[in-house]
């Protein structure tokens, strides 16, 4: 009898761990959502930085040989930035369509 009991309500073991990941992924996904949101300010001044005037100085000082060769400078890669840029915008795009899915549910 306890073995048909268990099949009858083995379903609510299933739904217990989907909620419990739900309520995990969820908590991860805001833990992620609030970095998000603080580094904008930062997102923006590289933006400033990738489209400005100083950006292009540093630029020519590095084809001039000024700049230390030891210096870290993916900054001064466009392809770099670049591909961030297309990385972030993709991934906005997904969290709207994902919370517009997560709206509908």
């Amino acid at each position: 009898m306890k073995n048909l009991n268990e099949e009858k309500f083995a379903h609510i073991t299933v739904f217990e761990k989907n909620l419990e990941f739900q309520i995990d992924t969820l908590d991860k996904l805001n833990k992620l959502l609030k970095t998000l949101k603080k580094s904008l300010k930062e997102y923006q001044k590289l933006m400033d930085y990738y489209y400005g005037k100083q950006r292009n100085d540093d630029l020519e000082a590095d084809r001039k040989g000024e700049i230390p060769t030891d210096l870290k400078r993916a900054v001064l890669s466009e392809d770099e930035i670049y591909n961030m840029m297309i990385d972030y915008r993709e991934s906005a795009i997904d969290m709207i369509e994902i919370a517009t899915k997560m709206l509908r549910a």
